[in-house]
């Protein structure tokens, strides 16, 4: 699509363009490890999306830069800015690197045991605008990712760990404080004795990072409504059924704030807003784009594209579990033996069978209501999506969010946020 040299007929009475969408990116990349320091300075990616009609008739391309003269004019200007406390294109690229270096610097040599230590900083900020004659929306949204990783190595073992942020904003996130980088090498050198698992079905209690990327995987693609039409999800026949317990509730939101993935209108143009996807266990709708929306009749806004060369499909946002009424504390409290669940590895599902599974980097033994300090390394929780989400009975008041990228069949990447409180469940372990 990109490059096209499809013409463009602006003469009166001949061509009538419906629909212009602008979009720009810029990021830059800081990594330090050991002592290495690389920078990354990606070129502006920018282009323009034209959907234009005669008569029955719509075509749909993409050129190169900012076509900004091909857009209608004359509709209200709406604009929309979150690029942070402090925009990264206000901040020198040595205060940038200075914190990078401090921070790798803090870390290494805190224990003879560590072996590496690895700090990255991202940032991307995106300017997008949709014109058409009913509106003309403009928006200018920075994300920064800030990432420490121990690597530590003790009598023929190796093990790492990390802390990470990632939100919408400035540069103002790009901070650890002392609290979060103390637990980051203790766990990092408790995991060396940690062990395996014996395999089977347990009671656990998963970290808000865990019951994130659980959100993510029981209804994230499986309920992006391009899936319906091709009748490729299994979740489209159980819409208005119980799939998951009262404490059970998903929802899908671009405006979350700070979240990740979110964006003030898609890549339709289409105002963002929250989508339930469970509602206390009943499964309540899907995600879709303009294009879904039409075809059944749904709510639109989650039109999204990985850059303007590409197709614009239903795709998530936030996902996440909404916290309920407990606290952490008391729902290990309920576990006679089970298994604290922390830190994701990895994640993947099945839409048309509802199959899911999430690898987590640890766990650790509860009993008797009580963490007994017992780590358990690499552990993959698998399940049927309905066993498991009926099976919760109880979510925690807390609320984290976490930041990542998602692709749609291994292409089509597009920022993504997970969230939610902890929460506990039944599942298979091995």
């Amino acid at each position: 699509m990109e490059g096209s040299s499809a013409p463009l007929d602006m003469e009166a009475g001949s061509t009538r363009v419906r629909w212009v969408s602008m979009s720009r990116r810029k990021g830059l990349t800081i990594i330090a490890m050991g002592p290495t320091l690389e920078i990354r300075q990606e070129p502006p990616r920018e282009g323009t999306v034209v959907r234009e009609t005669r008569g029955s008739v719509q075509r749909e391309w993409a050129v190169p830069g900012w076509q900004s003269q091909w857009a209608p004019s004359g509709a209200s200007v709406e604009s929309f800015d979150s690029t942070g406390l402090r925009p990264v294109e206000d901040v020198t690229l040595e205060e940038k690197l200075e914190a990078v270096t401090r921070l790798r610097d803090r870390l290494q040599g805190r224990d003879p045991r560590i072996v590496q230590v690895m700090v990255r900083y991202q940032e991307t900020v995106d300017e997008n605008r949709v014109v058409t004659e009913a509106f003309d929306r403009r928006s200018r949204v920075g994300r920064v990712r800030f990432i420490a990783h121990l690597v530590v190595h003790q009598d023929g073992r190796t093990e790492y760990e990390y802390i990470s942020r990632g939100e919408i904003g400035g540069f103002e996130l790009a901070a650890f404080d002392d609290a979060q980088i103390d637990r980051m090498v203790e766990q990092a050198l408790r995991l060396l004795d940690a062990q395996p698992i014996e395999p089977g079905t347990y009671k656990v209690v998963t970290h808000p990072e865990v019951s994130g990327v659980l959100a993510h995987e029981a209804f994230g693609h499986g309920v992006e409504m391009d899936l319906f039409l091709s009748d490729c999800a299994r979740s489209q026949r159980y819409m208005g059924q119980r799939v998951g317990s009262d404490f059970a509730t998903i929802i899908d939101d671009p405006t979350l704030a700070g979240g990740y993935g979110g964006y003030p209108f898609d890549d339709d143009g289409t105002l963002a807003g929250p989508h339930v996807i469970l509602d206390h266990g009943i499964l309540k709708g899907g995600l879709a784009d303009a294009d879904a929306a039409m075809a059944l009749d749904a709510p639109g806004g989650n039109g999204r594209r990985q850059d303007y060369s590409r197709k614009v499909y239903p795709r998530m946002s936030n996902t996440y579990f909404h916290p309920g009424e407990s606290t952490p504390e008391m729902l290990i409290e309920g576990v006679e033996h089970g298994v604290y669940l922390q830190r994701v590895e990895s994640g993947m599902e099945d839409p048309r069978n509802w199959g899911l599974q999430i690898t987590c980097h640890y766990g650790e033994e509860i009993r008797d209501g009580r963490l007994t300090g017992k780590l358990y390394r690499t552990l993959g929780m698998t399940g049927y999506v309905p066993d498991v989400l009926q099976s919760i009975d109880g979510a925690a008041s807390d609320f984290q969010t976490w930041p990542g990228h998602c692709g749609k069949g291994w292409k089509e990447w597009v920022t993504n946020g997970t969230g939610g409180p902890h929460l506990r469940m039944t599942a298979r372990l091995g």
